[in-house]
Formats: C-alpha cells, sequence, structure tokens
C-alpha cells in the first residue's frame, strides 16, 4: 500500500518511502538486509528439524523455477528436514523454500542468454537435475507441519524439484502477496513446480492471490483435507478504486491451479469457497468427494506458451511411477480427468468479474491464458468424449494408411464423471452421469468463531444417499505417465474416509464429510493447532 524504491548510484543505495506523514527519523524504522534465516549455504545438510522458532522479515530473492530458489527457512537441496510448530512472515518473497539448487549454466538464463524461452531453460533445469542426482535417495522427504506462514510477498511455501515426496501437513497459511507489490508467475500461498508424490493434508489456506499453484509434473500429488476460501481476490475489494478496478480484476486468481502436468493428481475431501476454485490447464486430474463453491476454469486452454501466429505448444515430462527418472515430454491433450461425488454450489458472482469475462470473450482469438468462467460445475468439460466414444476411433485402426490422418492421438481425452450434486443453479456438463441437481435455494456461508472456521449450511438435508464408493480401481491410471491414482507407495486408495478422517459408513453421499446432519446446521471446519 505504501510504496517504496531505491536507487543505487555510485556504491551509494538511496531508499525512497512513503512515511503517511510519520518522521522517521523519529519512529522505528525496519530495513530487511538478511537474505536467508535459516537456510544452508551448502547443500545436502541432510535431517534437520526446526521446531518452535518465529523466522520473519529477511530480504529473500524472487524464486523461479529456472534459478536457484531461496526463502528464509529452507533446507537447500537436502534430504529429510522437518519444520513444524514454527511461525513464519514478513518475507519479501518467499517464506519456506523447497526449491532447487544453484545451477550456474542456467541460473536466470532467460534473463543472462535470453535467446531460449524460459520454459526450454526449465526442460533444461530438469534433465541437468536428473543427471546431477536428482531422486528420492538424496533429495526430499521433508515433513512441513503445524506451521502458522503468513504475509509474504510471492509465496508461503515454494518449490522445484527438492520437495519431492514431501508431506506438507495442518499448516495456516494467508495474506500471501495481499500487499500486491510483487507480480509474476510464480506466486501462491503454496507454490511448488515437480509436487511428485508430495501429499498436501488438511491446511488452511486463505486470502492469497492464488492459494495453490501446481505446476508441471504433479506426479502422485495429492490434495486432501483442506480448506480453502478468499483466494480469489484477497485483497478488500470494496476499496478497491474504480479505475484500478479492471487491472485487479484480470490477475484473479483460485484456490488450486494445476498446471501442464500429466498427472496423476488427486484433490479429495476438501472445501473450495472461493469463486473459482479449481483451475485445470492440465490433464490426469481425479477431482472426488469436494463441497466446491466457485467455478472450474481454464479447461482446454492456457497450455500454449504465448506465441502470436506461431505454434509454441508446451511439453513438460513425466517420470517413472514413484520416482525422478523422466520418461518422456508430452504436450497436454486436455480431460483425462474423473470427477465424481463432489456437491458444486454457485455463489453470487462479484459484478467486476463478469464484466471482465464479457470483455475477454471479445477478444478475437479468445483469451489463451484465462477463459474468465465463473459457472460453477463440471459444465466446462461438456463435449469432452467418454471413454466409449475416444477409444472407437482406435477400432481396427493399425497405421495411418491410406487416411493419412493422426488426429486420433492429438485430441481431447476422456473424461469420467459420476454421483455429483449440483446446488444453487451450478450447472453439470451435457455428459454427467448419475447426477443430482437440486432445486431448493442453498445458503453456504463460513464464518470464524472463537478462533475456528465454522461452516453453516442447509445443505445438508437435500442431499440423495447412495454415492458409488470410489478407489484406485475406479479411477484407474493417468494417461501419460500410465500411473494408477494411489498412494506414494504404490498402494490403493479407498476412499473410505471423509475430510475429518472419519469412516464413511452405510449409504455415502456425495461431499467431503461422511455424515450429514437432515436440517441446516453448522459444522467446524478448522481449528487453529
Amino acid at each position: 500500500m505504501f510504496v517504496w524504491y531505491a536507487v543505487q548510484t555510485d556504491g551509494c543505495t538511496e531508499i525512497y518511502a512513503n512515511f503517511q506523514g510519520k518522521n522517521p527519523n523519529e519512529e522505528d524504522v525496519e530495513i530487511s538486509v538478511r537474505q536467508n534465516c535459516f537456510m544452508p549455504s551448502e547443500n545436502g545438510i541432510d535431517y534437520i528439524t526446526l521446531s518452535g522458532f518465529t523466522v520473519r522479515e529477511a530480504a529473500t530473492r524472487w524464486a523461479p523455477p529456472t534459478a536457484y530458489q531461496d526463502g528464509m527457512v529452507g533446507p537447500h537441496w537436502a534430504k529429510g528436514w522437518v519444520i513444524e510448530d514454527c511461525e513464519i512472515y514478513e518475507s519479501k518473497c518467499s517464506g519456506i523454500s523447497l526449491g532447487k539448487y544453484l545451477q550456474p549454466e542456467n541460473e536466470n538464463k532467460w534473463l543472462t542468454w535470453k535467446y531460449k524461452d524460459g520454459t526450454q531453460n526449465e526442460r533444461d533445469a530438469i534433465c541437468r537435475a536428473v543427471r546431477e542426482g536428482w531422486d528420492k535417495e538424496h533429495v526430499g522427504s521433508h515433513t512441513i507441519r503445524r506451521c502458522h506462514i503468513h504475509d509474504c510477498g510471492q509465496t508461503g511455501i515454494v518449490g522445484h524439484l527438492g520437495g519431492v515426496f514431501s508431506l506438507i501437513e495442518n499448516n495456516h497459511i494467508h495474506h500471501i502477496n495481499y500487499k500486491k507489490n510483487i507480480g509474476g508467475a510464480e506466486i501462491g500461498g503454496i507454490k511448488m513446480h515437480a509436487a511428485i508424490d508430495v501429499v498436501y493434508r488438511n491446511n488452511h489456506i486463505h486470502h492469497c492471490t492464488r492459494g495453490m499453484w501446481l505446476d508441471w509434473q504433479a506426479q502422485g500429488t495429492r490434495v486432501t483435507g483442506c480448506l480453502f476460501h478468499d483466494n480469489c481476490l484477497p485483497v478488500d475489494r470494496e476499496k478497491i478504486p474504480a479505475e484500478d478496478m479492471e487491472k485487479v480484476v484480470s490477475n484473479i486468481g483460485e484456490d488450486i491451479f494445476v498446471e501442464v502436468s500429466h498427472g496423476p493428481t488427486l484433490i479429495d475431501n476438501n472445501i473450495l469457497l472461493s469463486e473459482r476454485a479449481l483451475k485445470l490447464e492440465t490433464q490426469g486430474v481425479a477431482v472426488v468427494h469436494n463441497l466446491i463453491a466457485g467455478s472450474i476454469v481454464g479447461v482446454g486452454t492456457g497450455t500454449n506458451n504465448g506465441a502470436v501466429g506461431l505454434p509454441s505448444v508446451r511439453y513438460t515430462p513425466y517420470h517413472t511411477p514413484h520416482g525422478t527418472q523422466v520418461e518422456g515430454f508430452m504436450t497436454i491433450l486436455h480431460g483425462d480427468c474423473r470427477i465424481y461425488n463432489n456437491i458444486f454450489v454457485q455463489q453470487p458472482v462479484f459484478p467486476p468479474f463478469e464484466e471482465y469475462r464479457r470483455k475477454s470473450a471479445q477478444i478475437p482469438q479468445g483469451h489463451q491464458w484465462d477463459d474468465y468462467n465463473f459457472e460453477t460445475g463440471t459444465v466446462p468439460y461438456s463435449g469432452f468424449p467418454s471413454f466409449e466414444e475416444w477409444d472407437r476411433q482406435f477400432d481396427g485402426y493399425v497405421g495411418m494408411g491410406s487416411e493419412g490422418n493422426n488426429n486420433r492421438y492429438y485430441d481431447r481425452l476422456p473424461v469420467w464423471t459420476g454421483g455429483n450434486v449440483f446446488a444453487g443453479g451450478a450447472k453439470p456438463s451435457d455428459r454427467e452421469k448419475d447426477g443430482t441437481v437440486l432445486d431448493a435455494p442453498v445458503s453456504l456461508t463460513l464464518e470464524e468463531e472463537d478462533g475456528c472456521m465454522v461452516l453453516k449450511t442447509n445443505l445438508f438435508g437435500q442431499l440423495p444417499e447412495g454415492c458409488r464408493l470410489i478407489s484406485t480401481e475406479v479411477l484407474g491410471m493417468a494417461f501419460e505417465p500410465e500411473e494408477r491414482f494411489e498412494n506414494p507407495d504404490g498402494t490403493p486408495i479407498v476412499f473410505d474416509r471423509d475430510y475429518f478422517n472419519e469412516v464413511r459408513r452405510g449409504k455415502f453421499t456425495a461431499g467431503p464429510f461422511a455424515e450429514f446432519p437432515k436440517e441446516e446446521a453448522s459444522v467446524t471446519v478448522w481449528k487453529q493447532k
């Protein structure tokens, strides 16, 4: 809110700041200069536990995936760290880094040797890391738990490659990039590339420019039992000047963004209450037993790299199941999604959102990064093939033959749906199976009471019973890596437990809770640990 900047001349740094009428010679003025607070200078310092500390106010650097990623706290390319019960806040950029080590030949190469696009530099960085020892024996398997992470400029937790096989659970992450003094493509409560076999469990993420951004290689990644809200437009929207509204609205986020990954990525038993819940510019995702009160955005778009008039598809890697070795590279075909037993609730749309959506739809070639959809439900997947329709393309097919047409290998992949409930005007896709549309009015609010987050709704008495039990067997495998939706150790998952880890018994209902009262009720969905 109060802009400052620095000018360096002949080795002297002058800082210009807006003190809002206060005299800086009489007040306490703090200037962060330390780059990190607790982060080894060397790689490979394994099995460190940081427990119970307050860590704050470091001048961390911008942490993109094609550079050395630092934070106030982090293992710096090591294995087996535990960061627990810490309060971490006021980092200039990132709070905790599970990020990439320094690759001198590829450090910010997009800026220093400008002839390759950043996407190609990232592919180079991944292949170099494989050659230089990126594997389960030497990197990752960290635990971040019960931490309070807030008021950081770029990310609460950032990572590329170094966070593989980790557990991130029971953390409270909020007000990340809230000041909007930093902008760019690496912002979120959690922003991780290559979250291979990472489990995000029971986290509360809110008032971030974007709640969670899983970028590239979200293979074996699971987001379960988390509460997301107020991540679409985290700033106080009533205070935005009219002249700034379009700029602010054009940079809205969502609860979870999965980008150009081949999966399998599992999103189950979560509560997603922002107006934009899921941005799925990706494939190989399973969305199971969630309460979703926002839209699904970016389906079928956002996977090219921005060239005008020339092809710029993004090839991203997929890996050996539960490992880091690169199995191959492929573009995103879209689809290959499973959407089962969710509750979708349409919320009122903030009028400037709808106005910006209308404007973006009038761009001649459309908006290649975002479709600005605010219709809740599976409707963005209308027109995608069922498995049976997709499979018929290959009947009797043994080669290109006289047709000279290989489109079947590059067309959209199938989508599976079933057991979803649509309320408040939420819309099913034209391929929805076994869905239920509720006509009765729906109320849904989240309120803070005595440090707890309480969900209040009249949905409970309206839900049908008898949903199908979902399991690894039902979900099958993600298309490109040919890996099943399963636990990191390769064992199957049966979705017989709910948001609270309670056992689902008898006739299952859609949504994240095993049991629903038969009338309007309140449910405590988060308690500060």
